[in-house]
């Protein structure tokens, strides 16, 4: 038995021992692979010296020789491969000294509590801000500027709770300090506005009545001659007797601009393609005088509930309302004298009253909706009448949800783009990364909340352009 154990023993031993060579024959081989060209190059001159001493082996004088000239080179290169592996030594020794100077500022910002210390990721942001204002003078540490924007995103995200999809989306479309302005603005709630309903009431005189319930509140703007903007107040703003009765709409200041663009008519035939919950539709209604016709439509039949409820309460009277899929409606209903689509959007533009959005939403959500509304723009056109008008808005900021969309409507429909007639908002863009959009898209409007207080929106007005239509007809018969 004593035998069989030590024979076991040895072989064990030896499964060891050959174990050990394949692993540092294998260690030896990725070690090989791992030469730099110059190694290889080296070898080969090597191989080509060795084949010539085994030529000349009779000539000892001239193998000598050889073998000096081969000592002298295998020299030279081996002092060439020892500085090279130094400065690469030196580079790989000077980024890790990098990376840990990040990683301890990093756990140094993580250690209130196991959240991230806001006082010093402020600070932290406010460095790199004072380094981007004069990046030559203030970057002491001479590091790259794209380390250094590298930093500040991941500061970002930190301090005001965004993931990496939409930190990258702004700061493609912001300088660093408007983007802090931007997500700063993101973080107040807007004030609270209501659109007065001048089918029931006059401005001043409900916001007397409100004065009297113990509502603090002013007028909105001077683009707008139905808005109050209310500071503070006694009573719930949305469950008054005035509410109740439909003398006032609660409404964002921002989505007024469509309508006003739009620039409603009496007696027209006007169709609102995303409809619910009715704060658009009631003013185009009002606009019109509760003349013509106006049709409501929303896809999604449960939203319909709350379009209803405030056509009702308004006392909007010339208004139909329809649940279908606006992308086929040219099909159905068409040739109205303006169109209105308030296109379903990724909702950036109000972040201040969804916080969750930072988190939910991610670049394919924008690319969704990009898609989305491309084919409902292509719709809203198609259901308007030659020489009519289009007016597309969103509650986002994100050019890929509007220049790029305007951009596509343009180049695949006969419209053009004219004034939306607001003298409140920013000109689109005409040059996003590495897009160019149609110049004319400058008339288009962007709402900011950092530079307008208001949610951010923006807005676009067609006319459908039937001289354009005619003159190609007419270069075809020509061909």
């Amino acid at each position: 038995m004593a035998k069989n154990k030590n024979n076991n023993a040895q072989i064990k031993s030896q499964k060891k021992i050959i174990k050990k060579q394949e692993t540092e024959s294998e260690i030896e081989e990725e070690e090989i692979q791992q030469y730099s060209e110059e190694d290889q190059q080296y070898s080969y001159e090597q191989q080509n010296s060795d084949e010539e001493q085994e030529q000349n082996d009779h000539e000892e004088q001239d193998e000598e020789n050889d073998d000096d000239n081969k000592e002298e080179e295998e020299d030279q290169e081996e002092g060439e491969a020892e500085e090279n592996s130094q400065g690469e030594e030196g580079e790989i020794e000077m980024e890790e000294e990098e990376s840990q100077q990040y990683n301890k500022e990093t756990l140094q910002i993580n250690q209130k509590d196991g959240q991230p210390d806001l006082a010093i990721l402020n600070m932290k942001i406010n460095d790199i801000l004072h380094i981007l204002s004069n990046f030559n003078e203030n970057n002491k540490e001479k590091r790259s500027r794209q380390s250094i924007l590298d930093e500040l995103q991941t500061y970002l995200m930190q301090y005001y709770n965004y993931n990496r999809d939409l930190i990258n989306l702004f700061m493609s479309m912001f300088n660093p300090n408007e983007l802090v302005q931007f997500l700063e603005s993101n973080e107040t709630q807007r004030p609270v506005t209501i659109r007065t309903n001048t089918l029931k009431t006059r401005r001043k005189e409900l916001a007397q009545i409100l004065a009297q319930r113990g509502v603090n509140l002013d007028s909105l703007a001077e683009w707008t001659k139905v808005g109050l903007k209310i500071y503070d107040s006694k009573v719930p703003i949305g469950a008054t007797p005035e509410y109740l009765a439909g003398y006032y709409m609660l409404q964002s200041a921002s989505s007024f601009i469509p309508v006003i663009a739009l620039a409603p008519q009496q007696n027209e035939k006007i169709l609102d393609m995303s409809a619910a919950p009715g704060g658009k539709t009631t003013y185009v209604a009002q606009l019109m005088k509760n003349t013509g016709i106006l049709f409501a439509n929303d896809i999604k039949s449960e939203r319909n509930k709350a379009l209803i409820y405030n056509v009702q309460r308004m006392g909007i009277t010339n208004c139909v309302v329809t649940n279908y899929d606006g992308r086929k409606l040219p099909k159905c209903i068409n040739n109205f004298d303006r169109v209105l689509l308030d296109a379903p959007c990724t909702g950036l533009g109000i972040i201040s009253r969804d916080q969750s959005i930072k988190a939910t939403k991610q670049l394919i959500d924008v690319y969704k909706h990009s898609h989305l509304q491309r084919e409902l723009i292509l719709s809203a056109i198609d259901c308007c009448k030659k020489g009519g008008y289009i007016v597309y808005s969103t509650c986002s900021v994100s050019v890929q949800e509007n220049e790029s969309v305007i951009d596509y409507a343009l180049k695949n429909r006969f419209v053009k783009l004219v004034d939306t007639g607001v003298d409140v908002g920013e000109e689109g863009y005409i040059k996003y990364q590495d897009k160019r959009f149609d110049p004319s898209i400058k008339k288009c409007r962007r709402i900011l909340p950092h530079i307008h207080n208001m949610d951010g929106f923006f807005v676009a007005k067609f006319e459908k352009n039937w001289i354009m239509e005619q003159e190609l007809k007419k270069k075809k018969m020509l061909i």
